[in-house]
């Protein structure tokens, strides 16, 4: 081997040994919780990962109403997904969100609380207005405590809901996998597109379903911003109870109210009129401009015929 060969061998991996240890460092940090590309902003903080239809919604619900949430990043995670997924490619991933929390202001088990209340667990094609594998629900624990926890939470919603079939609750228990951070546009949906993401919300029908399913009053008090059902405080993960606090971005509360087409919408609709118009425009004059041609064409024969007829 050439000097300069060897000398390439070397420098290529010297280049490829930060980025491996990089990727070991964001697998592996944070309480050995597999946060994949993302990094939590504190060492003491944990993280819980949630499959609930469209993140964007998902993301909204814990950022706004769930107690000491520091940051929730939307993104994409399946055991059998494909290497660096996007939105418009990621086969084999849930639509999931990453909860970054204090575990010394709330816990796993209230965090997984709210999950159920955010999700319809008798569906199990997707969630709401939508279909597909990517858009199921899914709860997910990284170790074997997370695991008893998990199982614990879904054991009081069912003895909660006596009527429901356990077999018609189609929510499973996972792995936790590995989490790819979603494309910037889809992180803050709801604060950075409101009038867009509220539409969208209101027409796929997630608040009316959640009501029908788990009830007014349960909704709201899982739902609210003053955590009025909870005195407005929260148990943390030392089983001590204290002050909760929510909705660290300070986001406008929802107004329930939606004002019409999104800027998108409009846009469509628009692009559709000029469209038909112009159909319509081209439909009236080609029959003219047949016409007219056949009136020509009929003077040109009168014309001829005349001057055939002169002496």
């Amino acid at each position: 081997m050439s000097l300069q060969l060897l000398f390439a061998v070397v420098i290529l991996l010297a280049a490829t040994i930060p980025s491996i240890h990089g990727e070991d460092d964001l697998r592996n940090n944070n309480n050995n919780y597999d946060n994949g590309n993302y990094a939590l902003t504190s060492s003491t903080h944990k993280s819980l990962l949630i499959a609930a239809g469209c993140f964007w919604c998902a993301e909204q619900a814990y950022e706004q109403y769930a107690p000491g949430v520091i940051e929730v990043v939307s993104g994409y995670a399946g055991s059998g997904g494909i290497e660096s997924p996007t939105y418009r490619n990621h086969p084999g991933h849930y639509e999931v969100i990453l909860i970054e929390y204090d575990p010394n202001s709330t816990s796993y088990e209230l965090l997984l609380q709210y999950a159920w209340r955010n999700l319809d667990p008798f569906d199990k094609y997707g969630q709401f207005c939508d279909r597909g594998f990517s858009y199921q629900s899914a709860l997910f624990y990284a170790n074997e405590e997370e695991k008893m926890i998990a199982e614990q939470v879904r054991s009081e919603v069912l003895d909660l809901h006596p009527d429901w079939d356990n077999e018609s609750v189609v929510v499973p228990l996972l792995e936790r996998p590995f989490f790819w951070r979603a494309e910037d546009y889809h992180q803050d949906y709801y604060i950075k597109n409101p009038w867009n993401y509220g539409y969208y919300k209101e027409r796929c029908g997630r608040t009316k379903r959640l009501k029908k399913v788990w009830g007014e009053e349960q909704y709201n008090c899982y739902h609210d911003l003053e955590l009025t059902c909870f005195n407005k405080t929260a148990v943390n993960e030392d089983g001590v109870s204290i002050e909760a606090v929510v909705n660290v971005k300070n986001a406008p509360e929802e107004s329930g109210k939606v004002r019409g087409a999104p800027v998108w919408g409009i846009i469509v609709a628009v692009v559709f009129a000029v469209g038909v118009l112009c159909l319509l425009v081209v439909g009236f004059v080609t029959p003219c401009k047949k016409k007219s041609s056949i009136e020509e064409g009929k003077d040109e024969s009168v014309v001829e015929k005349e001057a055939a007829d002169l002496p």
